[in-house]
């Protein structure tokens, strides 16, 4: 029986904690934020647009016309922003 006595209880690993949990939910928020909000920033625009109609034909341009600058400002940004360069080995693989 003293067998028994004389082991060392098994090392029991602890499941993830707390920290964890808000690690990863941190890191699912930063990934989800930007995109999240660029739908709702659009359901609302569409929702001007309509309700602003409602008033007066005129006025639902005035929505319109925020979303087609802010589209062209962002197609500007985005031809600015620097792109990493080609390897050479994919311009020869992409030029047969």
């Amino acid at each position: 029986m003293g067998y028994y006595y004389e082991q060392k209880p098994p090392d029991v690993e602890e499941g993830p904690g707390c920290l964890d949990a808000l690690v990863i939910t941190r890191a699912v928020f930063g990934l989800l934020f930007w995109p999240v909000a660029a739908l709702i920033l659009v359901v609302v625009d569409i929702g001007a647009i309509f309700y602003l109609f409602t008033l007066h034909p005129a006025l639902a341009l005035i929505p319109a016309g925020i979303t087609g600058v802010a589209l062209w400002l962002f197609a500007r940004w985005e031809q600015r922003r620097e792109r990493p360069p080609i390897p050479d080995d994919d311009i020869t693989r992409l030029s047969r």
